[in-house]
C-alpha cells in the first residue's frame, strides 16, 4: 500500500511546488508593475528582500522534492519519472527565467 501510496503523495508535492511556483511568479509580476508605476511618481517599496526569500526557500524545496523523487525513481516507474523530472526542469526554468 506505501509503494501505491509513494507516487500520489510525490504528485500532490509536485503539484503543490508548482502552485507556490505561480504565487512567486505573480508576485515578482507586481513588484515589476510597481517599479513601472514609479516612474511616474506613484510610491515604491524597492525592498527586494521578502521576494528573494520566497524565491530561495521555493529553490530549496524544489531541490529537496528533486531529491526525494531521484532516490524513489524505481518506486515510481518509467513513465512517471519523466514526466517528473520534466515538471521539475519547467519549474525551475521558469523561475530563472522571470
Amino acid at each position: 500500500a506505501a509503494r501505491q501510496e509513494l507516487p500520489t503523495l510525490i504528485l500532490e508535492a509536485v503539484k503543490e511546488l508548482e502552485a507556490a511556483k505561480q504565487q512567486v511568479l505573480k508576485r515578482i509580476q507586481i513588484w515589476k508593475r510597481q517599479q513601472q508605476l514609479a516612474g511616474n511618481g506613484a510610491l515604491f517599496e524597492e525592498n527586494l528582500a521578502p521576494l528573494q526569500k520566497r524565491c530561495e526557500s521555493l529553490v530549496e524545496v524544489y531541490f529537496q522534492l528533486h531529491q526525494q523523487v531521484m532516490a524513489a525513481s524505481a518506486e515510481l516507474g518509467p513513465e512517471l519519472l519523466p514526466r517528473l523530472l520534466e515538471r521539475f526542469t519547467e519549474v525551475l526554468s521558469s523561475l530563472v527565467k522571470r
